[in-house]
Protein backbone atom coordinates (compact mmCIF):
# COMPACT_ATOMS: atom_id res chain seq x y z
CA UNK A 1 0.00 0.00 0.00
CA UNK A 2 1.23 3.56 -1.11
CA UNK A 3 1.68 6.05 1.67
CA UNK A 4 -0.73 8.07 -0.19
CA UNK A 5 -4.17 5.25 0.14
CA UNK A 6 -2.42 3.99 3.86
CA UNK A 7 -2.97 8.06 4.51
CA UNK A 8 -6.15 7.80 3.17
CA UNK A 9 -6.94 4.72 4.44
CA UNK A 10 -6.16 5.97 8.63
CA UNK A 11 -7.89 9.10 7.65
CA UNK A 12 -11.17 7.40 6.89
CA UNK A 13 -10.51 5.32 9.87
CA UNK A 14 -10.62 8.55 11.81
CA UNK A 15 -14.02 9.74 10.70
CA UNK A 16 -15.83 6.21 11.81
CA UNK A 17 -16.17 7.63 15.37
CA UNK A 18 -17.08 11.15 14.18
CA UNK A 19 -19.69 9.18 11.90
CA UNK A 20 -21.01 7.29 14.40
CA UNK A 21 -21.46 10.04 16.62
CA UNK A 22 -23.50 12.39 14.44
CA UNK A 23 -25.71 9.72 13.57
CA UNK A 24 -26.65 8.64 16.60
CA UNK A 25 -26.91 12.42 17.51
CA UNK A 26 -29.14 13.10 14.42
CA UNK A 27 -31.02 9.82 15.17
CA UNK A 28 -32.07 11.13 19.13
CA UNK A 29 -31.99 15.46 18.35
CA UNK A 30 -35.22 16.89 18.57
CA UNK A 31 -36.14 20.70 18.01
CA UNK A 32 -37.51 21.11 21.63
CA UNK A 33 -35.70 23.32 24.37
CA UNK A 34 -34.52 21.73 27.42
CA UNK A 35 -35.07 23.96 31.10
CA UNK A 36 -31.78 26.40 30.44
CA UNK A 37 -32.82 26.79 26.27
CA UNK A 38 -36.34 28.46 26.83
CA UNK A 39 -34.86 31.77 28.06
CA UNK A 40 -32.81 32.08 24.45
CA UNK A 41 -36.08 32.35 23.06
CA UNK A 42 -36.54 36.00 25.25
CA UNK A 43 -32.81 36.55 24.07
CA UNK A 44 -33.63 36.86 20.80
CA UNK A 45 -36.99 39.13 21.35
CA UNK A 46 -35.13 41.40 23.48
CA UNK A 47 -31.99 41.36 21.15
CA UNK A 48 -34.29 41.99 18.17
CA UNK A 49 -35.89 44.56 19.54
CA UNK A 50 -32.82 46.81 21.14
CA UNK A 51 -32.53 50.45 20.56
CA UNK A 52 -28.53 50.36 19.79
CA UNK A 53 -25.49 48.51 19.93
CA UNK A 54 -24.77 49.22 23.94
CA UNK A 55 -28.06 48.28 24.34
CA UNK A 56 -27.68 44.81 22.30
CA UNK A 57 -24.03 43.98 23.88
CA UNK A 58 -25.65 44.12 28.13
CA UNK A 59 -28.53 41.89 26.65
CA UNK A 60 -25.52 39.58 25.24
CA UNK A 61 -23.98 39.29 28.40
CA UNK A 62 -26.45 39.54 31.11
CA UNK A 63 -26.21 37.37 33.81
CA UNK A 64 -27.78 33.99 33.16
CA UNK A 65 -28.36 32.58 36.83
CA UNK A 66 -24.49 32.65 37.75
CA UNK A 67 -23.28 32.27 34.69
CA UNK A 68 -22.72 34.89 31.18
CA UNK A 69 -23.44 32.52 28.23
CA UNK A 70 -22.75 35.16 25.62
CA UNK A 71 -21.62 32.88 23.07
CA UNK A 72 -24.52 30.50 23.34
CA UNK A 73 -26.54 33.96 22.78
CA UNK A 74 -24.23 34.91 19.77
CA UNK A 75 -24.54 31.88 18.19
CA UNK A 76 -28.38 31.25 18.70
CA UNK A 77 -28.56 35.06 17.00
CA UNK A 78 -26.98 33.79 14.30
CA UNK A 79 -29.21 30.59 13.77
CA UNK A 80 -32.43 33.21 13.82
CA UNK A 81 -31.01 35.67 11.62
CA UNK A 82 -29.65 32.52 8.98
CA UNK A 83 -33.12 30.82 9.05
CA UNK A 84 -35.74 33.02 10.21
CA UNK A 85 -36.14 31.12 13.65
CA UNK A 86 -34.19 29.58 16.17
CA UNK A 87 -34.01 25.98 15.90
CA UNK A 88 -32.64 24.39 19.45
CA UNK A 89 -30.84 21.22 16.62
CA UNK A 90 -28.90 23.66 15.40
CA UNK A 91 -27.42 24.66 18.77
CA UNK A 92 -27.00 21.40 19.66
CA UNK A 93 -24.90 20.68 16.28
CA UNK A 94 -23.12 24.35 16.82
CA UNK A 95 -22.08 22.35 20.04
CA UNK A 96 -20.98 19.11 18.91
CA UNK A 97 -18.93 20.89 15.93
CA UNK A 98 -17.16 22.82 18.53
CA UNK A 99 -16.16 19.23 20.62
CA UNK A 100 -14.50 18.31 17.17
CA UNK A 101 -11.85 21.21 17.52
CA UNK A 102 -10.07 19.22 19.79
CA UNK A 103 -9.34 16.71 17.40
CA UNK A 104 -7.44 19.30 14.99
CA UNK A 105 -4.96 20.24 18.13
CA UNK A 106 -4.07 16.75 19.86
CA UNK A 107 -3.19 16.06 15.54
CA UNK A 108 -0.80 18.43 15.83
CA UNK A 109 0.78 18.29 19.06
CA UNK A 110 1.18 14.47 18.10
CA UNK A 111 2.91 15.51 14.32
CA UNK A 112 5.00 18.39 15.42
CA UNK A 113 6.28 15.26 18.59
CA UNK A 114 7.23 13.33 15.07
CA UNK A 115 3.93 10.66 15.65
CA UNK A 116 2.95 9.37 12.60
CA UNK A 117 -1.29 9.84 11.78
CA UNK A 118 -2.21 6.73 13.08
CA UNK A 119 -1.36 8.03 16.52
CA UNK A 120 -4.41 10.09 16.14
CA UNK A 121 -6.98 7.06 15.90
CA UNK A 122 -7.24 5.90 19.67
CA UNK A 123 -8.50 9.94 20.14
CA UNK A 124 -11.98 10.27 18.80
CA UNK A 125 -12.55 7.11 19.58
CA UNK A 126 -12.49 7.79 23.28
CA UNK A 127 -13.65 11.67 22.33
CA UNK A 128 -16.77 11.24 20.86
CA UNK A 129 -19.16 8.75 22.40
CA UNK A 130 -22.63 8.57 23.73
CA UNK A 131 -20.98 8.86 27.01
CA UNK A 132 -21.69 12.41 27.12
CA UNK A 133 -25.28 12.30 25.88
CA UNK A 134 -26.90 15.10 28.21
CA UNK A 135 -24.31 18.03 26.01
CA UNK A 136 -25.33 16.47 23.21
CA UNK A 137 -28.83 16.71 23.13
CA UNK A 138 -28.88 20.16 25.10
CA UNK A 139 -28.69 23.55 23.19
CA UNK A 140 -27.32 25.80 25.57
CA UNK A 141 -25.03 22.88 27.74
CA UNK A 142 -23.92 21.38 24.68
CA UNK A 143 -21.74 24.85 23.43
CA UNK A 144 -21.41 26.47 26.91
CA UNK A 145 -19.74 22.93 27.90
CA UNK A 146 -18.17 21.81 24.73
CA UNK A 147 -17.50 25.21 24.01
CA UNK A 148 -15.50 25.91 26.90
CA UNK A 149 -13.44 23.55 26.96
CA UNK A 150 -12.66 23.53 23.17
CA UNK A 151 -11.49 27.42 23.30
CA UNK A 152 -9.61 26.43 26.65
CA UNK A 153 -7.58 23.76 25.51
CA UNK A 154 -6.88 26.20 22.65
CA UNK A 155 -5.71 29.17 24.58
CA UNK A 156 -3.25 26.91 26.67
CA UNK A 157 -1.53 25.85 23.43
CA UNK A 158 -1.63 29.40 21.32
CA UNK A 159 -0.55 31.33 24.52
CA UNK A 160 2.74 29.40 24.65
CA UNK A 161 3.62 28.86 20.84
CA UNK A 162 6.44 30.66 19.93
CA UNK A 163 4.78 32.09 16.58
CA UNK A 164 3.42 35.93 17.80
CA UNK A 165 0.75 35.71 15.64
CA UNK A 166 -0.27 32.81 17.35
CA UNK A 167 0.26 33.91 20.88
CA UNK A 168 -1.38 37.54 19.47
CA UNK A 169 -4.46 34.76 18.70
CA UNK A 170 -4.82 33.44 22.21
CA UNK A 171 -5.98 36.77 22.97
CA UNK A 172 -9.55 36.97 21.54
CA UNK A 173 -9.74 32.69 22.27
CA UNK A 174 -9.48 33.16 26.34
CA UNK A 175 -12.13 36.14 25.32
CA UNK A 176 -14.32 33.89 23.67
CA UNK A 177 -13.58 31.04 27.04
CA UNK A 178 -14.57 33.25 29.18
CA UNK A 179 -17.56 34.58 27.34
CA UNK A 180 -18.62 30.53 27.06
CA UNK A 181 -18.63 29.69 30.34
CA UNK A 182 -16.94 30.96 34.13
CA UNK A 183 -14.46 28.60 34.90
CA UNK A 184 -13.14 29.43 31.22
CA UNK A 185 -11.54 32.20 33.61
CA UNK A 186 -8.93 29.67 34.66
CA UNK A 187 -7.15 29.82 31.34
CA UNK A 188 -5.97 33.22 32.67
CA UNK A 189 -3.97 32.03 35.62
CA UNK A 190 -3.09 29.34 34.01
CA UNK A 191 -1.70 30.82 30.83
CA UNK A 192 0.09 33.75 32.98
CA UNK A 193 1.76 30.96 35.22
CA UNK A 194 2.86 29.11 31.64
CA UNK A 195 3.92 32.19 30.29
CA UNK A 196 6.28 33.16 33.12
CA UNK A 197 7.54 29.75 32.98
CA UNK A 198 8.72 30.85 29.39
CA UNK A 199 10.14 33.92 30.60
CA UNK A 200 8.77 35.94 28.11
CA UNK A 201 7.72 39.49 30.40
CA UNK A 202 6.37 41.32 27.45
CA UNK A 203 4.02 38.24 26.46
CA UNK A 204 2.99 38.41 30.27
CA UNK A 205 2.51 42.03 30.95
CA UNK A 206 -0.02 41.50 27.45
CA UNK A 207 -1.61 38.33 28.90
CA UNK A 208 -2.07 39.50 32.38
CA UNK A 209 -3.44 43.35 31.77
CA UNK A 210 -5.96 41.16 28.82
CA UNK A 211 -7.24 38.83 32.08
CA UNK A 212 -7.70 42.56 34.75
CA UNK A 213 -9.77 43.52 32.19
CA UNK A 214 -12.02 40.59 31.22
CA UNK A 215 -12.51 40.39 34.97
CA UNK A 216 -13.36 44.15 35.66
CA UNK A 217 -15.93 43.55 32.69
CA UNK A 218 -17.59 40.46 33.18
CA UNK A 219 -18.13 41.39 37.37
CA UNK A 220 -18.89 44.91 36.41
CA UNK A 221 -22.62 44.90 37.66
CA UNK A 222 -22.54 41.30 38.83
CA UNK A 223 -25.04 40.58 41.07
CA UNK A 224 -24.73 37.33 43.48
CA UNK A 225 -27.70 34.68 42.38
CA UNK A 226 -28.76 32.18 44.91
CA UNK A 227 -30.13 29.98 42.06
CA UNK A 228 -29.39 26.79 44.00
CA UNK A 229 -30.21 25.79 47.51
CA UNK A 230 -27.11 25.73 49.31
CA UNK A 231 -25.81 21.98 50.33
CA UNK A 232 -22.75 21.39 52.60
CA UNK A 233 -20.82 17.92 51.94
CA UNK A 234 -18.28 16.52 54.49
CA UNK A 235 -14.61 16.35 53.23
CA UNK A 236 -14.39 12.48 52.59
CA UNK A 237 -17.64 13.18 50.34
CA UNK A 238 -15.89 15.89 48.66
CA UNK A 239 -12.39 13.65 48.30
CA UNK A 240 -14.80 10.95 46.88
CA UNK A 241 -16.33 12.97 44.71
CA UNK A 242 -13.84 14.88 42.89
CA UNK A 243 -12.00 10.93 42.47
CA UNK A 244 -15.12 9.24 40.55
CA UNK A 245 -15.62 13.29 38.50
CA UNK A 246 -11.96 12.43 36.97
CA UNK A 247 -13.02 9.05 36.81
CA UNK A 248 -16.52 9.33 35.16
CA UNK A 249 -14.95 8.36 32.10
CA UNK A 250 -15.56 4.85 33.20
CA UNK A 251 -19.37 4.74 34.11
CA UNK A 252 -20.04 2.37 31.29
CA UNK A 253 -17.69 -0.56 31.90
CA UNK A 254 -19.40 -3.56 32.35
CA UNK A 255 -19.22 -3.93 36.00
CA UNK A 256 -22.02 -4.05 38.89
CA UNK A 257 -20.46 -1.36 40.35
CA UNK A 258 -20.30 1.80 38.41
CA UNK A 259 -19.73 4.74 41.06
CA UNK A 260 -17.06 2.59 42.63
CA UNK A 261 -15.21 1.63 39.34
CA UNK A 262 -15.10 5.38 38.45
CA UNK A 263 -13.95 6.18 42.00
CA UNK A 264 -11.05 3.93 41.25
CA UNK A 265 -9.88 4.80 38.25
CA UNK A 266 -10.33 8.47 38.74
CA UNK A 267 -7.98 8.23 41.83
CA UNK A 268 -5.26 6.49 39.42
CA UNK A 269 -6.08 9.15 36.77
CA UNK A 270 -6.09 11.75 39.55
CA UNK A 271 -2.23 10.44 40.57
CA UNK A 272 -0.81 9.97 36.85
CA UNK A 273 -1.95 13.63 36.54
CA UNK A 274 -0.31 14.60 39.60
CA UNK A 275 2.57 13.19 38.32
CA UNK A 276 2.80 14.52 34.85
CA UNK A 277 2.37 17.58 36.06
CA UNK A 278 5.29 16.88 38.47
CA UNK A 279 7.94 15.88 36.15
CA UNK A 280 6.51 18.36 33.53
CA UNK A 281 6.76 21.27 35.63
CA UNK A 282 10.78 19.91 36.49
CA UNK A 283 11.54 19.51 33.16
CA UNK A 284 10.06 23.15 32.15
CA UNK A 285 12.66 24.51 35.36
CA UNK A 286 15.52 22.62 34.06
CA UNK A 287 14.68 24.01 30.20
CA UNK A 288 16.94 21.41 28.31
CA UNK A 289 14.87 20.23 25.73
CA UNK A 290 16.75 19.23 22.27
CA UNK A 291 13.56 19.66 20.37
CA UNK A 292 11.47 23.41 21.05
CA UNK A 293 8.18 21.70 20.93
CA UNK A 294 8.64 19.24 23.46
CA UNK A 295 8.80 22.14 25.79
CA UNK A 296 5.62 23.70 24.05
CA UNK A 297 4.03 19.94 24.32
CA UNK A 298 4.88 20.03 28.12
CA UNK A 299 3.86 23.73 29.18
CA UNK A 300 0.30 22.60 27.09
CA UNK A 301 -0.26 19.59 29.00
CA UNK A 302 0.65 21.38 32.44
CA UNK A 303 -1.85 24.07 31.94
CA UNK A 304 -4.72 21.57 30.59
CA UNK A 305 -4.42 19.45 33.59
CA UNK A 306 -4.44 22.68 35.86
CA UNK A 307 -7.48 23.50 34.10
CA UNK A 308 -8.72 20.13 34.29
CA UNK A 309 -8.48 19.63 38.33
CA UNK A 310 -9.08 23.05 38.67
CA UNK A 311 -12.94 22.49 36.90
CA UNK A 312 -13.31 19.34 39.13
CA UNK A 313 -12.22 21.00 42.13
CA UNK A 314 -14.91 23.57 41.71
CA UNK A 315 -17.79 21.42 40.55
CA UNK A 316 -17.36 19.08 43.43
CA UNK A 317 -17.32 21.34 45.81
CA UNK A 318 -20.45 22.99 45.32
CA UNK A 319 -22.12 20.01 43.74
CA UNK A 320 -21.23 17.43 46.42
CA UNK A 321 -23.89 17.86 48.44
CA UNK A 322 -26.46 17.36 46.51
CA UNK A 323 -25.00 13.36 45.91
CA UNK A 324 -21.56 12.36 44.99
CA UNK A 325 -23.44 9.85 42.38
CA UNK A 326 -24.01 12.72 40.26
CA UNK A 327 -20.63 13.69 40.03
CA UNK A 328 -20.45 11.38 37.41
CA UNK A 329 -23.04 12.78 35.34
CA UNK A 330 -22.93 12.49 31.76
CA UNK A 331 -22.67 16.70 31.75
CA UNK A 332 -19.48 16.73 33.43
CA UNK A 333 -17.72 13.68 31.68
CA UNK A 334 -15.79 15.77 29.36
CA UNK A 335 -13.16 16.39 31.65
CA UNK A 336 -12.59 12.98 32.64
CA UNK A 337 -12.08 12.14 28.98
CA UNK A 338 -10.05 15.08 28.36
CA UNK A 339 -7.54 14.22 31.26
CA UNK A 340 -8.01 10.02 29.81
CA UNK A 341 -6.76 11.83 26.00
CA UNK A 342 -3.95 13.88 28.15
CA UNK A 343 -2.40 11.12 29.72
CA UNK A 344 -2.32 8.88 26.45
CA UNK A 345 0.08 11.82 25.13
CA UNK A 346 2.26 10.70 27.81
CA UNK A 347 1.80 7.16 27.15
CA UNK A 348 2.20 7.23 23.53
CA UNK A 349 4.66 10.56 22.62
CA UNK A 350 8.08 8.82 24.22
CA UNK A 351 7.44 5.54 21.88
CA UNK A 352 10.31 5.48 19.49
CA UNK A 353 11.24 2.70 17.27
CA UNK A 354 9.30 -0.64 15.97
CA UNK A 355 7.80 -0.82 19.19
CA UNK A 356 5.22 2.57 18.50
CA UNK A 357 2.85 0.80 15.68
CA UNK A 358 1.69 -2.03 17.96
CA UNK A 359 1.60 -0.30 20.90
CA UNK A 360 -0.50 2.23 18.91
CA UNK A 361 -2.64 -0.87 17.97
CA UNK A 362 -3.32 -1.98 20.99
CA UNK A 363 -4.25 1.04 22.51
CA UNK A 364 -7.08 1.52 19.41
CA UNK A 365 -8.47 -1.61 20.41
CA UNK A 366 -9.20 -0.31 24.00
CA UNK A 367 -10.67 2.75 22.70
CA UNK A 368 -12.71 0.68 20.57
CA UNK A 369 -14.14 -1.37 23.51
CA UNK A 370 -14.31 1.84 25.50
CA UNK A 371 -16.43 3.71 21.98
CA UNK A 372 -19.08 0.06 22.29
CA UNK A 373 -19.27 0.42 25.80
CA UNK A 374 -20.58 4.05 25.53
CA UNK A 375 -22.98 3.58 22.86
CA UNK A 376 -24.09 0.67 24.44
CA UNK A 377 -24.76 1.76 27.94
CA UNK A 378 -25.82 5.29 27.23
CA UNK A 379 -28.42 4.74 24.69
CA UNK A 380 -31.40 4.39 27.21
CA UNK A 381 -30.37 7.40 28.31
CA UNK A 382 -30.96 9.34 25.04
CA UNK A 383 -34.00 7.50 24.79
CA UNK A 384 -35.45 8.54 27.83
CA UNK A 385 -34.23 11.97 27.18
CA UNK A 386 -35.72 12.42 23.66
CA UNK A 387 -39.21 10.78 25.22
CA UNK A 388 -38.86 13.56 28.56
CA UNK A 389 -38.46 16.44 25.87
CA UNK A 390 -41.78 14.97 23.82
CA UNK A 391 -44.06 14.60 26.94
CA UNK A 392 -42.98 18.43 28.09
CA UNK A 393 -44.01 19.94 25.15
CA UNK A 394 -47.23 18.33 24.72
CA UNK A 395 -47.88 19.60 28.30
CA UNK A 396 -47.33 23.35 27.88
CA UNK A 397 -48.58 22.88 24.25
CA UNK A 398 -52.06 22.00 25.01
CA UNK A 399 -53.47 23.53 27.71
CA UNK A 400 -56.94 22.59 26.99
CA UNK A 401 -59.19 19.64 25.72
CA UNK A 402 -59.82 21.38 22.54
CA UNK A 403 -56.14 19.85 21.82
CA UNK A 404 -55.44 22.86 19.62
CA UNK A 405 -52.38 25.00 20.42
CA UNK A 406 -52.74 28.97 21.62
CA UNK A 407 -52.52 30.90 18.32
CA UNK A 408 -49.48 33.34 18.89
CA UNK A 409 -49.16 34.83 16.30
CA UNK A 410 -46.59 37.99 18.65
CA UNK A 411 -43.10 37.93 17.33
CA UNK A 412 -42.56 36.23 20.53
CA UNK A 413 -44.64 33.42 19.31
CA UNK A 414 -42.93 33.23 15.90
CA UNK A 415 -38.97 33.01 17.29
CA UNK A 416 -39.11 29.03 17.56
CA UNK A 417 -38.82 26.73 14.99
CA UNK A 418 -42.13 24.35 14.12
CA UNK A 419 -40.95 20.79 14.31
CA UNK A 420 -43.01 17.55 13.66
CA UNK A 421 -43.19 15.54 17.06
CA UNK A 422 -44.26 12.09 17.44
CA UNK A 423 -47.92 13.10 19.60
CA UNK A 424 -49.24 15.12 16.66
CA UNK A 425 -50.65 12.00 15.37
CA UNK A 426 -51.78 11.20 18.47
CA UNK A 427 -54.10 14.11 18.72
CA UNK A 428 -57.05 13.01 16.96
CA UNK A 429 -56.58 9.19 18.32
CA UNK A 430 -56.85 10.90 22.01
CA UNK A 431 -60.08 12.25 21.22
CA UNK A 432 -61.28 8.84 19.92
CA UNK A 433 -59.82 7.23 22.89
CA UNK A 434 -61.83 9.47 25.19
CA UNK A 435 -65.15 8.62 23.98
CA UNK A 436 -64.72 5.04 23.47
CA UNK A 437 -61.77 4.09 25.81
CA UNK A 438 -59.61 3.14 23.00
CA UNK A 439 -58.22 4.03 19.65
CA UNK A 440 -55.63 3.27 17.38
CA UNK A 441 -53.60 -0.71 17.38
CA UNK A 442 -55.47 -2.07 20.94
CA UNK A 443 -53.48 -5.80 20.11
CA UNK A 444 -52.29 -6.67 23.22
CA UNK A 445 -52.72 -3.46 25.02
CA UNK A 446 -55.89 -5.26 27.26
CA UNK A 447 -53.12 -7.46 28.69
CA UNK A 448 -49.86 -4.80 28.94
CA UNK A 449 -52.61 -2.58 31.29
CA UNK A 450 -53.67 -4.99 33.36
CA UNK A 451 -49.86 -6.08 34.15
CA UNK A 452 -48.94 -2.22 34.84
CA UNK A 453 -49.64 -1.54 38.47
CA UNK A 454 -50.92 2.23 39.14
CA UNK A 455 -50.24 3.29 42.38
CA UNK A 456 -50.82 6.79 44.63
CA UNK A 457 -48.13 7.71 46.73
CA UNK A 458 -47.73 10.65 49.58
CA UNK A 459 -46.62 12.96 46.51
CA UNK A 460 -46.29 11.66 43.21
CA UNK A 461 -48.10 8.91 40.92
CA UNK A 462 -46.45 5.90 40.23
CA UNK A 463 -46.31 3.43 37.16
CA UNK A 464 -44.73 0.31 36.93
CA UNK A 465 -44.26 -2.67 34.46
CA UNK A 466 -41.90 -5.90 34.47
CA UNK A 467 -43.15 -7.50 31.47
CA UNK A 468 -42.93 -5.15 28.56
CA UNK A 469 -40.41 -6.27 26.02
CA UNK A 470 -39.90 -3.94 23.55
CA UNK A 471 -36.71 -2.95 22.23
CA UNK A 472 -37.84 -0.12 19.24
CA UNK A 473 -35.88 2.92 19.96
CA UNK A 474 -36.69 6.68 19.28
CA UNK A 475 -40.01 7.46 20.09
CA UNK A 476 -41.37 3.81 20.45
CA UNK A 477 -42.15 2.47 23.95
CA UNK A 478 -44.84 3.60 26.44
CA UNK A 479 -46.38 7.15 27.17
CA UNK A 480 -48.69 7.31 30.37
CA UNK A 481 -51.82 9.77 29.39
CA UNK A 482 -53.92 11.54 32.12
CA UNK A 483 -57.62 13.30 31.16
CA UNK A 484 -59.92 15.07 33.36
CA UNK A 485 -62.90 17.57 32.68
CA UNK A 486 -60.58 20.08 31.98
CA UNK A 487 -57.03 18.48 29.54
CA UNK A 488 -54.71 15.84 28.94
CA UNK A 489 -51.21 15.03 29.79
CA UNK A 490 -48.99 13.29 28.78
CA UNK A 491 -46.02 11.83 30.85
CA UNK A 492 -42.87 9.00 29.47
CA UNK A 493 -42.61 5.97 30.68
CA UNK A 494 -39.22 5.85 31.30
CA UNK A 495 -37.57 2.28 30.71
CA UNK A 496 -33.89 0.53 32.70
CA UNK A 497 -30.44 -0.57 30.87
CA UNK A 498 -30.51 -4.43 29.74
CA UNK A 499 -27.45 -5.67 32.77
CA UNK A 500 -27.41 -9.27 30.75
CA UNK A 501 -24.23 -8.67 28.65
CA UNK A 502 -24.70 -11.42 26.70
CA UNK A 503 -28.57 -10.23 25.37
CA UNK A 504 -26.87 -6.37 25.70
CA UNK A 505 -24.07 -7.16 22.70
CA UNK A 506 -25.00 -10.04 20.65
CA UNK A 507 -28.21 -9.35 20.55
CA UNK A 508 -29.01 -5.99 21.14
CA UNK A 509 -31.27 -6.03 23.93
CA UNK A 510 -31.06 -2.49 25.16
CA UNK A 511 -33.86 -2.64 27.63
CA UNK A 512 -34.81 -4.64 30.66
CA UNK A 513 -38.19 -5.96 30.61
CA UNK A 514 -40.44 -3.35 31.92
CA UNK A 515 -40.77 0.44 31.78
CA UNK A 516 -41.65 2.89 35.09
CA UNK A 517 -43.03 6.66 35.70
CA UNK A 518 -42.89 8.54 39.15
CA UNK A 519 -44.79 11.29 38.01
CA UNK A 520 -45.24 14.38 40.70
CA UNK A 521 -48.32 15.79 41.56
CA UNK A 522 -47.07 19.51 41.03
CA UNK A 523 -46.51 19.14 37.40
CA UNK A 524 -50.58 18.61 37.01
CA UNK A 525 -53.29 20.97 37.98
CA UNK A 526 -55.84 19.75 40.64
CA UNK A 527 -58.67 17.31 39.54
CA UNK A 528 -59.90 13.30 38.94
CA UNK A 529 -57.65 12.08 36.05
CA UNK A 530 -58.38 9.17 34.33
CA UNK A 531 -55.33 7.05 33.36
CA UNK A 532 -54.52 5.82 30.06
CA UNK A 533 -51.27 3.90 28.09
CA UNK A 534 -50.24 5.58 25.02
CA UNK A 535 -47.92 2.01 23.41
CA UNK A 536 -46.24 3.72 19.98
CA UNK A 537 -44.63 0.76 18.51
CA UNK A 538 -42.95 1.65 15.13
CA UNK A 539 -45.75 4.01 13.15
CA UNK A 540 -48.61 1.92 15.06
CA UNK A 541 -50.16 3.68 17.86
CA UNK A 542 -53.04 2.26 20.47
CA UNK A 543 -54.05 4.33 23.33
CA UNK A 544 -56.34 1.95 26.16
CA UNK A 545 -58.28 4.01 29.38
CA UNK A 546 -59.70 1.32 31.67
CA UNK A 547 -61.09 1.72 35.16
CA UNK A 548 -58.04 3.49 36.53
CA UNK A 549 -58.31 6.94 37.92
CA UNK A 550 -56.50 8.98 40.12
CA UNK A 551 -57.46 11.93 42.62
CA UNK A 552 -54.81 15.06 42.31
CA UNK A 553 -54.25 17.19 44.96
CA UNK A 554 -53.34 20.76 45.20
CA UNK A 555 -49.53 21.20 44.85
CA UNK A 556 -47.02 23.90 44.56
CA UNK A 557 -43.80 23.20 42.54
CA UNK A 558 -40.81 24.54 44.57
CA UNK A 559 -39.26 26.62 41.54
CA UNK A 560 -35.54 27.37 41.52
CA UNK A 561 -34.88 31.18 41.63
CA UNK A 562 -33.21 32.65 38.37
CA UNK A 563 -32.60 35.61 36.64
CA UNK A 564 -33.64 34.99 33.12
Amino acid sequence: MTKGALRLFIILIILVPVGIYFVAWDYYAINIPKWDDHPLKGFIVNFATADNWKDKISILYKQHNEHRIAITRLISWIDFSLFGTLNYRHLMLAGNLLLLGILPLWHILLKNNKKPLFALVPVPFILLTLGMWENMYWGMASIQNFGVVTFAVWTIYLCVNPKNWLFALSIPVALLTVSTSPNGFFVFPIGALLIFLTGNRKRLALFLATAAAAIFLYFHSYTRVESNPVAKASVLQIIKGYMAFLGSFAESFPVLDNFRVCFLLGTVLFLVAVSIASTTLFRIIRNKYPVRFEKITDLFCLGTILFILGTALIVTYSRAGFGIEGLITSKYKIYSVLLLIVAYLYVVIPIRGSFLSPYITAIVFFAILFNVFNYHYHLVDAYNLRKMLISEQFNWTYKDKSLRPADDSTFAGRVVAKTPVIYDNWLPLISIAERQTYAGSSRGLIQLYDKTTFTKGEKSFKVENATFTSQRLQDSGIYILFKSKDRFYIFEASRTRNKSRKQLFLKQYYFAPGFHADIPFSKMDQGIYNVALIRQEGDQTGILFKNQKVVIPETKENKVKVNW
